[in-house]
């Protein structure tokens, strides 16, 4: 090759120098550049110094060498022309990804496909064969408690299995053999005895169940006079009606409810009594036929609600 073809050639591929003499004539430095169009320093250098091999991979070169040429106004397509001459487009093409896991390659060989079926033939295997033997394990300790059942029976029931069996067919020929008809009348007279036998068991029954009955009724009425002589009693009379709440000694409610006007109500209970009510002032309060002085205990609402008891003769407000 001549020297003059070498020249076009190198003119023909020097994308570099056209952007490094626009960028001299505009009076930019590479500093200049890389701070505008965001790109690198040592990028930029080889771009100007048509270094291939220091630049980034085909898409990021041709993005970096238009986004130059165009702050620098110069025709992008014309430099693109120019760089595609220099690294041609087809040789990226003829590239082949290559995988960055090692065992991606190794995962499609015949090899390794025929150990992953007979490990997942193994593992099923495995879950078949420890299902069988559950269930025969559940089989057998079943079967061992039938069996254990079986062997408790003592033989002594009709519908035991055991060894010890009743023969009915024995024992009734035995009774057949005995004759009635040699005694009929022991046979009457036995007979006429269990009759009377059997008639004065019940009479006797009968006189106990009565006993039982009495004293049962006996001891509930005494119990009954023993809890209402124990309790106490309070009245109250509600001249202008009054709604009344009492509770006992362990706070139970007796009562709660309206005392209609007029009325008189009675109520039994062990103190001391818990008392509330309204209208107070109109209501009196007996505790064991002991009237209450309430009147100091009366709210400015004319409601009261003390704790009373009598001791002696006495009342005593809590």
């Amino acid at each position: 090759m001549s020297n003059s073809e070498s020249d076009i050639t190198k003119v023909n591929i020097d994308f570099g120098s056209l952007l490094s003499e626009a960028r001299k004539a505009n009076k930019y430095t590479v500093d200049d550049i890389s701070e505008h169009i965001k790109i690198p320093v040592n990028y930029i250098i080889a771009i100007e110094a048509n270094d291939l091999a220091a630049l980034p991979g085909a898409t990021f070169a041709r993005g970096y060498i238009r986004a130059y040429a165009k702050f620098l106004e110069i025709s992008d397509k014309s430099i693109m022309e120019i760089y595609n001459q220099a690294a041609p487009v087809d040789q990226a093409k003829n590239l082949k990804p290559r995988s960055n896991l090692p065992s991606e390659a190794s995962s499609q060989s015949p090899l390794f496909k025929t150990i992953t079926m007979l490990l997942i033939i193994a593992g099923i295997t495995a879950v078949i064969y420890g299902s069988f033997q559950y269930y025969q394990e559940k089989a057998d300790v079943m079967e061992s408690e039938r069996d254990t059942k079986q062997s408790s029976f003592t033989g002594s029931s009709l519908d035991s299995p055991g060894t010890t069996q009743l023969d009915l067919r024995q024992d009734a020929g035995s009774a057949d053999t005995v004759s009635t008809d040699d005694k009929p009348d022991q046979f009457e007279e036995i007979s006429g005895s269990n009759a009377a036998i059997d008639e004065q068991g019940a009479v006797v029954s009968e006189a106990e169940d009565d006993v039982s009955a009495t004293l049962q009724q006996n001891n509930s009425k005494t119990l009954e006079e023993k809890q209402i002589a124990e309790s106490d009693v309070i009245e109250i009379f509600a001249e202008n009606g009054s709604w009344v709440e009492v509770r006992d000694a362990s706070n139970s409610r007796l009562f709660h409810n309206l005392v209609p006007k007029g009325d008189t109500k009675v109520i039994q209970g062990k103190a001391p009594f818990y008392i509330s009510l309204g209208n107070a002032k109109t209501t009196r309060v007996l505790i064991n036929d002991l009237e209450l002085d309430m009147l100091k205990y009366i709210r400015p609402n004319n409601t009261i609600k003390i704790k009373v008891s009598t001791e002696e003769q006495k009342v005593i407000i809590h």
